[in-house]
């Protein structure tokens, strides 16, 4: 066994280790626990102030939290997401990761990977880690434009760096989800919660800056007058990466609206406004081979992360976003609550995309040459979201039956001409700067629009305590208007069932063990444009996911989970027609994806608080007729392992306002492309870090400090499709915040 495959399965077994042996020491220390007590307001009952292990008796669909359960802790208990939001953690029979704001605080989160690298199982695919990340869980893709949720209700479009100043917590709800959220890619939901008016006068001005020469500014205020509460974060921000030329900024404007004029109804308003503006490096484009021929890839040794090997400091990616969400929910009576939502996100992008070409592959990677190709890019993306949701609970003396009814319609519409190319001869080892040649952005043709209506219920039987009995059903018509980039395709309409089952049994009041099936809906990709049959078009697929697990949580401050889970999707992928020669879309066989995964996140003691998860992941190719070359192969962009641990100490024997921080991120080796010519080799990166608290009369002063890759570690932080994108260089990150 070679020393990096055994460090990966030593991190891995140290981590189920800790699992194991910490459940029944904590288990009797479940009475004293020392998290406080939560001080959330909602719209119905506080599902994080019942005692822990007690199931929800109604699914609180449209829960206004005012401020955030466990505030300032790394333990959590609630879920915001997908058809379970408001339901404890120990109920939901799907693997949850639930990224708090004592987390993003304590690391000093700024991009969405920050939060992520916390969830094993979650990498990034296909584009270089300036811009923004494609994310995967479990190996799948999640979709840009459907997987990611504001508030558990709008899709967000991704294909952009959120921010998260005005987030309270990021959520990972892994597995299908297209039967609560419509057609989506079975991967999960990351599930964004925006922060809420607090009861009080909240003003808080943070200060932020790095060793690359970064600097920021970030105020967040928030209060409740009367009926009416209001939380604003507004950001403004200088970037530069450490890599030449890539330099930018970035802005936020985030509001938060609560007014109740009744005790039984709430009506909330959410917007959002950010933009981001910067300098994007080239990533590697290889050239995709036939067969099974072994591939060289750039030598990680020969290359400096700090040089951007574009060359071309016009090469700007500039993105603008718009999200708004309003909500109504209406508590008609004790167990039954009626709610309902419109939302809009609106996201314009300009961007060059360079990506640089080894001009051979047998002689460019020692010489460095080869030639950097643009593509001028000039996208829209708009989602509109519409849905009304009835929940309630019947009660039959110890059983008790949870019901939600809900209709749902989703429109998306996407303008993207072709892009105009442009390549210029460059030499990665030692990149000249090119002039900007003045590309043209075409006009944006009539958006097509794909059209998503469904109608779903859901139905979760309760008996007694110890066992829930749980089923979903969603009906839905979806249609595509079949064009894209100005190219006539072949329009589509779908009507398909999906469906799930699940049970989940209690032995004890702090342990659940759970088996579910859940199908999934997906539009399967266009061809694309690049490729012999780029008209084509192709009708949906069905994924389907068995998983089965178990979860703990012998305090209320800390959560345990282990579970096993195989998930079938359809396959789509590129490769070389055998018939020709050329670049062909293909869309038979499945993709399976089975593996194991383990998390525990909280506190062990009073002041040692971790977050370690790992996955370990078996994902191939399978039944691939038109393609039997890539038959058994491993699944491009996929690693075979992923395991993080990440933890905050608390000096209290010294003095509780010092805080030390520390992280590993794992990520292991990955197949390029699907032809698996080259795999990636797996890397570890680490973090230190600490804060201390300066606690005065008036008002309180933290100091922050975080070292981000504190070993430069060079490695490929993403692949896919022949595309390599390097990491980026290390970083310190420091802050001092200010808060009244």
């Amino acid at each position: 066994m070679s020393g990096t495959k055994r460090d990966s399965l030593l991190g891995a077994t140290a981590i189920v280790a800790l699992l194991g042996a910490s459940a029944p020491a904590l288990a009797q220390d479940q009475a004293t626990s020392q998290t406080p007590p939560a001080t959330s307001v909602a719209a119905s009952q506080d599902s994080a102030n019942q005692p822990s292990g007690t199931a929800d008796p109604t699914p609180v669909l449209e829960e206004v939290v005012v401020t955030g359960a466990r505030n300032n802790q790394f333990g959590t208990d609630v879920v915001q997401a997908g058809s379970f939001r408001g339901a404890k953690a120990l109920d939901v029979p799907l693997t949850i990761s639930v990224i708090p704001s004592a987390v993003l605080q304590s690391q000093q989160a700024i991009t969405l990977m920050d939060a992520l690298r916390n969830t094993a199982g979650v990498s990034s695919t296909g584009v270089g880690p300036v811009a923004y990340d494609n994310v995967t869980i479990r190996g799948i893709p999640v979709d840009t434009r459907n997987n990611f949720r504001l508030d558990g209700a709008l899709n967000i479009l991704s294909s952009t760096e959120f921010p998260l100043e005005d987030k309270d917590r990021v959520e990972v709800l892994k597995g299908a989800s297209a039967l609560y959220y419509g057609f989506s890619s079975p991967a999960g939901i990351v599930n964004l919660t925006m922060k809420r008016p607090t009861p009080d006068f909240l003003f808080s001005e943070d200060t932020f800056a790095d060793s690359n020469g970064g600097v920021g500014e970030h105020v967040d205020v928030g209060d409740t007058v009367g009926k009416f509460g209001y939380r604003v974060n507004a950001v403004y921000a200088h970037l530069d990466t450490g890599i030449d030329y890539s330099a930018g900024r970035r802005y936020l404007l985030g509001v938060a609206f609560d007014y109740k004029p009744l005790d039984n109804l709430i009506f909330s308003n959410d917007v959002e406004v950010f933009g981001r503006r910067i300098v994007e490096p080239a990533i590697f484009k290889l050239p995709v081979t036939s067969g099974r021929a072994p591939v060289q890839l750039p030598s990680l040794s020969m290359l400096d992360p700090a040089k951007n090997i574009a060359g071309a400091p016009w090469a700007q990616n500039d993105t603008k976003e718009i999200n708004y969400l309003g909500k109504v929910a209406w508590n008609i009576s004790g167990d039954w609550n009626l709610s309902a939502y419109y939302g809009l996100s609106h996201l314009v992008r300009i961007r060059n995309n360079p990506q640089f070409t080894p001009a051979n592959l047998t002689t460019a990677l020692q010489s460095g040459t080869g030639s950097v190709s643009f593509s001028a890019q000039n996208t829209l993306f708009e989602n509109y979201n519409y849905a009304t949701e009835l929940a309630g609970t019947l009660h039959f003396g110890a059983v008790s039956d949870a019901v939600l009814f809900g209709a749902s319609r989703k429109l998306e519409d996407l303008a993207s001409p072709s892009p105009t190319r442009s390549k210029i001869a460059q030499n990665f080892l030692d990149p000249a700067l090119i002039p900007n040649p003045g590309l043209v952005f075409a006009r944006r043709p009539p958006a097509t629009q794909i059209d998503d209506k469904g109608y779903y219920f859901f139905n979760r039987l309760k008996l007694d305590e110890y066992v829930q009995l749980l089923a979903g059903v969603r009906k839905s018509d979806y249609s595509d208007s079949g064009t894209l980039n100005a190219v006539t395709r072949q329009p589509y309409h779908a009507t398909p069932w999906s469906y799930s089952g699940g049970i989940v049994v209690k032995p004890l009041r702090w342990v659940s063990v759970y088996a579910t099936y859940i199908e999934g809906l997906e539009s399967t990709p266009s061809a694309p444009i690049a490729d012999e049959n780029a008209t084509e078009n192709f009708p949906p697929s069905t994924s389907r996911q068995y998983e089965a697990g178990v979860k703990l949580e012998p305090t209320r401050k800390l959560l345990l989970q282990a579970a096993a889970f195989d998930i079938r999707q359809g396959s789509a992928y590129e490769a070389l027609n055998p018939a020709d020669g050329n670049l062909h879309y293909y869309t038979d066989g499945q993709n399976s994806y089975r593996g194991v995964e383990f998390s525990l996140t909280g506190y062990v003691t009073t002041d040692l608080a971790l977050y370690a998860t790992t996955t370990v992941l078996s994902a191939h190719y399978e039944n691939t007729h038109a393609s039997p070359n890539i038959d058994g192969f491993w699944i491009e962009g996929t690693p075979d392992n992923t395991w993080s641990l990440a933890g905050e100490y608390t000096v209290s024997w010294l003095t509780p306002a010092l805080k030390l921080t520390a992280g590993a991120y794992h990520t292991g080796r990955q197949a390029i492309n699907a032809t698996n010519n080259a795999f990636t080799p797996e890397y570890t990166t680490f973090d230190v870090g600490g804060s201390y608290d300066l606690r005065m009369p008036r008002y309180e002063l933290i100091f922050r400090l975080n070292g981000q890759n504190i070993t430069d570690k060079r490695y490929w932080a993403s692949t896919g499709s022949s595309v390599l994108a390097e990491g980026l260089p290390g970083l310190v990150k420091f802050s001092v915040t200010a808060r009244l």
